[in-house]
């Protein structure tokens, strides 16, 4: 194994290989499902201020799309499955296999083992029902009140003291970690619908365990390939490998040569990445302006985006509200290959707006925060987008002017009807007209 560089990337060849891996500026002939076999995850959460992150991902990539469609793939034709990869992710199906070791370290988890072993009736009667009923929600079952317990386990990405759940919900949680059940579907409120694996799995998916050590070599080059170029530590995150895991894989695929390590310009340490990186265009791909979702695979790593984009972004969800720098649910904006400002945005389903708290212009044209604007409130079914302030101020007549021509629904959106006048947009385009 050579512990030595094999090239070097400008800081400008980074973040065009990085967004290159990840779809951007690129045909889908596949449709949506297709970002989900290229990007290996596709991040699931429940919080939808403006849509949930399955539903943002790949809209950014490849335009407006049907969610439904994509869900259907997923749970319906049975292309990807549920489970714990970035946090709860969709996964392509042919990578079942992977997680296997994953699902057995959690069924010998001795938290988990204690607990089905003191609370042995509810497991039986769980899967007893499910086997009988099933697909069923955690609604489905009695829950009286949470029991309590000791210690602080959590439960796993999802939040809160698992302890505190209702009982036929921890129950569901730990068999669901295991293997032993899978999510066959969401409700329209986002509950996870469990089954059995026998009626989830597709009749001939290969589902031989490769062993632990294999899986993690397997991920961490999956991994490595999604991203472009990335530290170790952070190809290992892509996959929430422990250390244990991540470690040995590293050092036999560098053995093997199927990674290489790269230096890359502004970067402490070294970059890893496929071996035929350099060999590949290495320019930055033409997009249209397009908002990001927080849980974009793209900016999954903050302090990978701050080194790619010079763009310190971090999500203010828990922050409390007189402390927020941006506001509440704020997506950043990526334009000609660059992070160039961000949005404090909120759909509001009953009047069909999105609304636009506030804007911030880091580098983008007003023109293109408001097409990106334009687009995303289409792929929302919103029918307007009000701009409610911007920074700078300047920028503010040029955003309201650029949206507000309304989406026709079912139609794709041809905004704006009217373009913004050039004075305009001049007037309001930051510092870089300013002569500074």
């Amino acid at each position: 194994m050579t512990n030595s560089t094999v090239g070097t990337l400008s800081a400008t060849e980074a973040r065009a290989l990085a967004l290159r891996t990840q779809g951007f500026g690129e045909a889908w002939p596949g449709g949506p499902v297709e970002v989900l076999f290229r990007l290996g995850a596709l991040q699931l959460d429940a919080v939808s201020v403006v849509a949930r992150p399955q539903d943002l991902v790949p809209f950014s990539r490849l335009g407006a799309f049907s969610p439904v469609a994509l869900a259907d793939a997923v749970y319906g034709r049975r292309q990807g499955f549920e489970y714990w990869g970035h946090e709860a992710s969709w996964l392509p199906m042919a990578e079942y296999r992977y997680f296997l070791p994953r699902m057995a370290y959690y069924r010998a988890y001795e938290p988990f083992a204690a607990h089905r072993r003191q609370n042995a009736a509810d497991y039986a009667d769980v899967l007893s029902r499910l086997r009988a009923e099933g697909p069923l929600t955690s609604a489905a079952f009695a829950a009286p009140d949470p029991r309590r317990g000791t210690g602080g386990l959590r439960t796993l990405g999802l939040g809160g003291n698992w302890w505190e759940r209702r009982p036929a919900k921890r129950v569901l949680e730990v068999l669901f970690a295991g293997g032993e059940v899978m999510a066959v579907g969401r409700t329209a409120g986002f509950a996870r619908q469990y089954d059995l694996p026998e009626r989830v799995l597709p009749t001939g998916l290969d589902a031989a365990d490769p062993g632990r050590f294999e899986a993690a070599r397997y991920l961490l080059r999956r991994a490595v390939g999604a991203l472009g170029v990335s530290s170790a530590k952070e190809a290992a995150r892509y996959y929430s490998l422990t250390l244990q895991e991540w470690r040995p894989a590293l050092a036999s695929l560098e053995e093997a040569g199927e990674i290489v390590r790269l230096s890359v310009e502004g970067w402490r340490g070294v970059g890893y990445a496929l071996p035929g990186a350099l060999n590949g265009p290495l320019g930055v791909p033409t997009h249209p302006p397009v908002f990001l979702s927080p849980f974009d695979n793209l900016i999954w790593e903050r302090e990978r985006a701050e080194r790619l984009f010079g763009f310190s972004y971090r999500i203010e969800i828990y922050v409390p509200a007189p402390q927020r720098r941006y506001g509440y649910y704020v997506l950043p904006l990526l334009t000609g290959g660059a992070l160039t400002g961000r949005a404090d945005l909120k759909l509001d389903r009953a009047a069909g707006v999105l609304r636009v708290r506030a804007i911030y212009l880091e580098g983008a044209a007003p023109e293109d925060a408001a097409s990106a604007l334009r687009d995303l409130a289409a792929h929302l079914g919103a029918a307007r987008v009000d701009v409610e302030r911007a920074e700078p101020a300047s920028a503010l007549p040029c955003l309201q002017e650029a949206v507000v021509t309304p989406v026709l629904a079912g139609e794709p959106p041809q905004w704006p009807a009217r373009p913004p006048s050039p004075e305009t947009c001049r007037a309001g385009s930051g510092p870089q007209d300013t002569g500074q």
